[in-house]
């Protein structure tokens, strides 16, 4: 029993020796005035200090024009001219300070300047506990350093981790851009920047606004997430994310990715994007689409990569796919293994193995172009070995093959195919519903006329040999022309099947 009660007495003495200590440590117990009166008005003990008021506490040193002491519960305040100096990196400056030297927490107002050697921080109100070396404010401040700027509602600077904290109507500036955000950190020993909620990002030459990002001033790359928007001049893209690295002045984007350029109406979409901007190209890879759109109706194209660059000669933006292109739109569909597309040109150019279905005709050639207009096609070019199909029945297929095919289109209908270099043709002509045989031509030019989508005559313009052989006389080597292949499961028959290449 006597052991417990000597536990006991040592237990409490240990305790009150350290609470003793403790009010030892946090006491202030250095400073002084030019005149220093004990005014019973104004409480018992508080002492009223006027004149080159100074006090020390810790770390730091204080000076102002008047003060109240009161050592009873360990409290200054001063007033007019108040100046705090923290460990020689540190100094604040304000109207009135509030101390407590238990808390160790300095409550400035009016005015507040607090200046580290790189950042400045401005509010009418500031709360800094000395102990944690946090400073606080809220109403309203604003945190300069020699290029940026940031204002906010309220805000934290963590002075030991070179940490501000920014919320509530946070604007950040500087010569370049200006960030409209919910929430920022910034550490000034990293220059990195992070933001959170619903922000937006000015610029002389673009927009930018997203949920998240993070702004690495020191390797200057910045990351944007969740909901990103960015629009330069006539063109905008949005995306789940986007780096933009401005040292080398490339930018990758990834995933839902849809571009857009209102002059040049166009629209592609992909999961990859990779932009360089001093050679003003862009590349697109995974899952990509690119879609043209008319004043009708819209090109919808598949490629496995897409790259668009801007010609500097012609000032027009140039378009390449490759491989696996396919495309479809209602009154034509292709496939090829690349392509080139000059805007300004309005010239489509496929390459290896271009395959083009026109309604019910099928042309194949080593290379083709495709001249748009307005209102839509205009023509066609199929140059060396250009080969043209037209089912006429399950069995029968008229045929037309030469060096050189041009196609014509009138309201946006093939109207005319022109057929020049070593023309021949296999046609079925009809009387009336019924196929009379088979009419094979060979001479240097052809002329074929459209009507309804179907051919409604063919003209053997220069040097004609021509012969007529009933269907029942005809073999099988008989129906086909050299290179014939009917590919018609090949093509796409909506804009989803450009997917899947066959």
């Amino acid at each position: 029993m006597r052991c417990w009660h000597k536990l006991c007495f040592l237990a409490a003495f240990a305790l009150s020796f350290s609470l003793a200590g403790q009010s030892q440590a946090t006491r202030i117990v250095d400073w002084g005035a030019d005149v220093s009166s004990v005014d019973p008005r104004i409480g018992n003990g508080i002492k009223r200090l006027l004149g080159n008021v100074r006090m020390s506490h810790k770390n730091f040193t204080l000076t102002c024009d008047s003060a109240y002491f009161d050592e009873t519960i360990n409290q200054f305040k001063g007033f007019s001219r108040v100046h705090i100096i923290k460990a020689d990196t540190l100094n604040i400056y304000a109207k009135t300070l509030d101390y407590s030297g238990q808390t160790e927490l300095a409550q400035l107002e009016g005015n507040v300047f607090m200046d580290n050697g790189k950042q400045t921080l401005k509010a009418p109100r500031l709360d800094y506990n000395m102990k944690e070396e946090i400073a606080y404010y809220f109403g309203g401040g604003q945190v300069l350093d020699s290029a940026n700027t940031v204002e906010s509602f309220w805000g934290y600077y963590y002075t030991k981790l070179d940490q501000f904290v920014f919320k509530e109507s946070v604007t950040f500036t500087n010569p370049d851009n200006t960030l409209i955000t919910d929430s920022l950190r910034y550490n000034s020993k990293t220059e990195a920047m992070s933001f959170e909620g619903p922000s937006q990002i000015f610029s002389d030459s673009s927009y930018i606004s997203c949920n998240r990002g993070v702004l690495d001033s020191k390797n200057r790359i910045s990351t944007f997430s969740k909901n990103v928007f960015m629009q330069a001049k006539q063109q905008n893209l949005r995306t789940d994310s986007l780096i933009y690295n401005q040292a080398g002045k490339f930018t990758n984007a990834y995933r839902n990715i849809e571009m857009r350029d209102t002059v040049e109406n166009m629209i592609i979409r992909g999961q990859h994007l990779f932009y360089d901007e001093p050679n003003n190209l862009f590349r697109v890879t995974e899952d990509v689409l690119y879609i043209m759109t008319g004043e009708k109706d819209s090109l919808f194209l598949h490629a496995d990569t897409l790259e668009s660059s801007r010609e500097e000669v012609s000032k027009s933006r140039r378009i390449k796919a490759f491989p696996h292109v396919q495309f479809f739109r209602a009154d034509i569909q292709g496939r090829c293994d690349s392509l080139d597309y000059l805007v300004i040109d309005s010239v489509i150019r496929l390459y290896k193995e271009p395959l083009i279905w026109v309604e019910n005709n099928q042309l194949t050639s080593d290379s083709l172009g495709i001249f748009l207009a307005k209102k839509g096609i205009n023509r066609m070019e199929m140059r060396n070995n250009a080969l043209m199909v037209t089912r006429e029945d399950s069995t029968l297929y008229n045929q037309i093959k030469g060096k050189l095919i041009k196609g014509f289109f009138k309201a946006e209908k093939l109207d005319r195919v022109d057929v020049t270099g070593n023309c021949e043709s296999l046609y079925y002509p009809k009387d009336g519903i019924q196929i009379i045989g088979q009419n094979k031509a060979l001479c240097s030019n052809i002329r074929i006329y459209f009507v309804d989508k179907r051919i409604d005559r063919i003209a053997n313009i220069k040097d004609p040999d021509s012969k007529l052989t009933p269907i029942k006389d005809l073999g099988v080597k008989d129906m086909y022309l050299e290179g014939f292949k009917w590919l018609e499961d090949k093509r796409p028959i909506t804009r989803e099947d450009i997917r899947t290449w066959k």
